[in-house]
């Protein structure tokens, strides 16, 4: 028993290694000179700050990161509320044409972004959106995986809970906006890292939405600063990366403990 017990804690710190590796040699490359960017040793004299303050003074990384900060927080939101409201109608409520709503909305995962990306972009510049926020945001809030999740959570809500809300005087929607929104951290907490980290990976709905520089979100600049000739900045690039990761990197730690604390609550449930 003791044997396997130590085998599953070298497993464990094997496997933790190898996660942490990626982040280790993203931050060391980001401040080493041009010459040593891709030499895996470990030596003071290799290391430098000037990636950094070029990218902090000499692109436009900032600006997308604020750009990308933008689009994430408001996407994910406006979609956790609407997703929440949209799942709990069709958990709770009874109204014609919900079980062919339900799967109308499902079978949109069957359909794959590049096919609605041209009618896609054809909607959103015949309602004048190109080249700005709304153009970036709007069409990236619906996502029927959302809607799923919280459907299924609230289908296993205690049904009593609600009851007392109602036998207090509240309505249905003063139960779901005092009640039964509140008490959902358990599937908030993971869609929401999942929306944030999605937008914040979006490359190619930006790309071809907006045509200003000022409105770049951070993987667009990122592209840019790695460009097309024949000779990459490599340290200047993984120096960007490292500071446009660092958002994604907070809120992981921000909401590390409500997202184990979820997880084990519906373990138990």
């Amino acid at each position: 028993m003791k044997a396997q017990k130590i085998s599953i804690t070298i497993f464990m710190i094997v496997c933790a290694l190898l996660m942490v590796a990626p982040i280790y040699f993203l931050v060391i490359s980001a401040i080493k000179t041009s010459d040593s960017v891709f030499d895996l040793g470990f030596r003071l004299s290799d290391f430098t700050l000037d990636n950094i303050k070029e990218v902090l003074f000499e692109t436009n990384i900032l600006r997308a990161i604020w750009n990308s900060l933008i689009v994430s927080v408001t996407v994910t939101v406006i979609a956790m509320l609407f997703h929440a409201m949209a799942g709990y109608a069709l958990a709770r409520l009874n109204f014609p044409g919900k079980s062919f709503t339900f799967g109308y909305i499902m079978s949109s995962l069957m359909v794959p972004f590049s096919v609605i990306m041209v009618p896609l972009y054809m909607v959103v510049q015949s309602l004048g959106m190109t080249n700005s926020y709304f153009g970036l945001i709007v069409p990236m809030i619906f996502n029927a995986y959302g809607i799923f999740l919280f459907r299924q959570f609230y289908l296993e809500f205690p049904k009593e809970l609600e009851e007392a809300a109602y036998v207090e005087g509240l309505s249905k929607a003063g139960t779901f906006f005092k009640l039964v929104f509140p008490l959902s951290k358990p599937v908030i907490i993971p869609l929401t890292i999942g929306f944030f980290t999605a937008n914040w990976n979006n490359y190619l709905w930006p790309l071809i939405i907006n045509q200003k520089e000022e409105l770049n979100v951070v993987q667009v600049a990122l592209a840019n600063i790695v460009g097309g000739g024949y000779e990459t900045p490599w340290n200047i690039v993984l120096a960007a990366a490292l500071i446009s990761a660092i958002p994604t990197f907070i809120l992981f730690f921000l909401v590390q403990r409500q997202l184990v604390e979820g997880i084990k609550t519906t373990g138990i449930k």
